[in-house]
């Protein structure tokens, strides 16, 4: 009959876990090679066998392995190892050690702690089948601490930096400077001529450098009451005056002929005081004039009155000096004027306010 060491050694070689019903369970892990340096010596791979209590439940490989090698149905083998473990727990109860030869040796102390020790001298890994410790012999290295003498004295006068490589440093600065300076130059060379009307006007902007500016197109409409009114007025005063000279005239010739009561000169009194009377149609423009524009040179200020004009306003040119000042028109109201403020601005005209 197969002894329980015989059938637990063979289990523990080919599997990582064992449990003896109603005892407890024998667990192995793997551990690599080791290299002892100081023993010379080179252990091989095995495994590292630890026994737990708490394993009890019967999972039929131990069972079904001491019925094969016994000869045994499985509830004989039950019975008889249901006996061998009660003398088992016997042995340990007055404190003796079980000995598993090749396995180890299970001792239980009085508080119920068990210590088990592996046999180290058989080896349970089977892919080390056959491999024992191999010896050899360390070379023992004599590290020596250099002495002062042989240590080289260093010339620290004769050490100095190669100019070279500040050179090089400059030279990728002003490489990347040069680039910097150049991307932009480049792209508004393209994009003053292409992009701009500075050719057409002879003026440039601030928005002229911004890539992303979108010109809008001028919404801003002069009223009714604007330079239209202002014309009609001055043809119907004149229309009045005409006549006024007209009617003294006849006036004269009549009192001549007829009376010759009167003199002339009270008929041209009355027709002087009727031509400083003005029309009842007249509207006087606004005090507020919004300039966005001063230049010495009159060419250049017509240029610019040119281009406001094509954004959909009507500018004027106000001399003032040795300076010709561009006005974005003539307003009669302050609503009229902050209208056409706000839309100047919303087209990137910027200027300031002349009170007249």
């Amino acid at each position: 009959m197969a002894s329980f060491d015989i059938i637990l050694f063979d289990l523990l070689v080919k599997h990582n876990c064992v449990i003896v019903p109603d005892f407890g369970g024998f667990v192995s892990k793997r551990v690599s090679s080791k290299i002892d340096f100081d023993k010379g010596i080179i252990v091989p791979p095995s495994k590292h066998l630890l026994f737990n209590k708490h394993l009890t439940t019967n999972d039929g490989l131990f069972l079904a392995a001491y019925a094969d090698h016994n000869g045994l149905s499985y509830v004989e083998a039950e019975e008889k190892l249901k006996e061998m473990v009660l003398n088992f727990q016997k042995e340990l109860s007055s404190g003796k050690a079980l000995m598993f030869p090749r396995i180890g040796i299970l001792q239980r102390s009085t508080d119920g702690f068990y210590a088990f020790s592996q046999d180290k001298e058989f080896n349970l890994l089977s892919d080390a089948y056959g491999l024992t410790k191999l010896e050899f012999e360390a070379v023992k290295v004599n590290k020596e601490e250099p002495s002062v003498e042989d240590v080289p004295e260093v010339d620290t006068e004769r050490i100095t930096i190669n100019p070279n490589v500040k050179s090089l440093r400059r030279k990728k600065i002003l490489r990347y400077a040069a680039a910097a300076c150049l991307l932009p130059l480049m792209m508004y060379t393209f994009w003053i001529p292409f992009k701009s009307d500075f050719f057409t006007s002879g003026l440039i902007s601030i928005h002229d450098f911004d890539p992303f500016y979108t010109k809008e197109v001028g919404l801003y409409q002069p009223t009714d009451s604007g330079i239209s009114h202002e014309r009609a007025s001055e043809d119907s005063a004149k229309e009045t005056e005409n006549i006024l000279n007209d009617d003294a005239a006849e006036e004269v010739i009549a009192i001549e002929n007829n009376e010759g009561g009167e003199s002339v000169e009270t008929q041209e009194t009355e027709v002087a005081e009727a031509e400083v009377i003005p029309p009842e149609n007249l509207q006087v423009p606004y005090s507020k004039q919004y300039i966005v524009g001063c230049f010495s040179v009159k060419k250049n200020a017509i240029n610019f009155k040119n281009k406001i004009a094509a954004d959909g306003f009507v500018p004027l040119i106000l001399e003032g000096g040795k300076l010709h000042r561009v006005s974005m028109g003539l307003t009669y109201s302050k609503e009229e004027y902050n209208r056409l403020q706000a839309s100047a601005s919303s087209m990137g005209y910027n200027g300031w306010t002349l009170k007249q």
